[in-house]
């Protein structure tokens, strides 16, 4: 269910940072009083030119009287909407339409949740945790992180604040690094997944990643007895199967 019907408003940019692995934290600020309200876990678009949009993931959890967002955008050489895209950032002015999904977190399910994020699809879950955070969400939450290499873990002390606060925190990397200090997990974010499956079978469960990535997850979950009800994906709904 969406927070309320979809708006388009200009947005200033107020910072540009690059983390590292190419992907950049984006800050918008409202030009327009306050935000359009949104639930954690929802996502925007930024309008470009030809009505051209490009969907992101917001990163910040809402709050009351809220006035800036944050995304988390990879950005990728060699092509023309992404070029297009950091030119309109550079200008200091997008358009942004807002909000968008249904797998959201607009009422938190009074049960332990289960995050699965693959590369910049961690943007969604840092909207939820953070919520989950604010709202003293009294279940357990577990955050799977999948990345290729270590350094592709863009913001890689946040979650481990965030463990202080009682978030469990699984990386996972599937490329074998020659990194010899990387002793975390290795393998597909799944695999990790369903190794972990007695403690996390009666979570709420949110996927982030591309929907290769999300339907091998779910797959795999099925086969292991978790329940399709219970999982949730923007994917569905822009690329059902």
């Amino acid at each position: 269910m969406q927070t309320e019907t979809m708006i388009t408003k200009p947005f200033q940019v107020t910072d540009i940072q690059l983390l590292g692995a190419s992907v950049y934290r984006v800050q918008l600020s409202t030009l327009e009083g306050h935000l359009p309200a949104y639930a954690a876990g929802q996502y925007l678009e930024i309008v470009l030119e030809k009505r051209i949009a490009s969907a992101f993931s917001i990163a910040s959890a809402p709050v009351i009287n809220q006035k800036k967002l944050e995304l988390h955008i990879q950005k990728l050489p060699g092509k023309k909407n992404s070029a297009q895209l950091f030119q309109a950032l550079e200008e200091g002015v997008v358009e942004v339409r807002m909000p968008s999904g249904r797998c959201h977190t607009g009422v938190l399910p009074d049960k332990p949740l289960l995050l699965i994020a693959a590369g910049t699809g961690f943007a969604q879950m840092k909207s939820i945790i953070e919520h989950c955070i604010n709202q003293k969400h009294k279940h357990p939450v577990h955050l799977y992180w999948g990345v290729r290499t270590p350094a592709d873990f863009y913001l890689p002390n946040l979650p481990v604040q965030w463990s202080g606060k009682g978030i469990n925190y699984h990386p996972v990397v599937s490329d074998h690094p020659r990194d010899r200090e990387w002793s975390g997990r290795f393998g597909l974010l799944y695999e990790a997944v369903i190794a972990d499956k007695a403690v996390l079978r009666n979570t709420e469960v949110y996927i982030s990643g591309s929907p290769t990535m999300v339907y091998a997850t779910v797959d795999s979950m099925l086969e292991e007895g978790f329940d399709i009800v219970n999982i949730n994906s923007d994917v569905f709904e822009y690329a059902p199967r």
